[in-house]
């Protein structure tokens, strides 16, 4: 067991459901409730979220799985600012 990297208290670990019929272990802290995924339970994630981009007119669009946008609180009409750093694509929601 390891500690939080917020709060340095112990961490227990747990299995979340992320998708339905889909587990991942992850480490819960008691204090600060932060969910921790190590890198190989990231990696499943990460192809488990890989989509493919399709033109819609003379852009380019990606469907963001809700899982993912649940997390950032990304809704229907949400609007998002887009930036670019060490050639990944960053979105977050624009605030208000």
């Amino acid at each position: 067991m390891s500690n939080c990297p917020i709060c340095s208290m112990p961490m227990k670990k747990e299995t979340r459901e992320i998708q339905k019929g889909i587990f991942a272990q992850v480490e819960v802290c008691q204090k600060c409730k932060d969910e921790w995924i190590d890198e190989k339970g990231y990696e499943a994630l990460y192809e488990m979220f890989t989509r493919q981009a399709f033109k819609i007119r003379g852009s380019l669009a990606i469907r963001i799985p809700k899982e993912l946008a649940n997390v950032i609180g990304l809704k229907d009409g949400t609007n998002v600012k887009m930036a670019v750093k060490e050639k990944k694509l960053i979105i977050e929601p624009a605030s208000s």
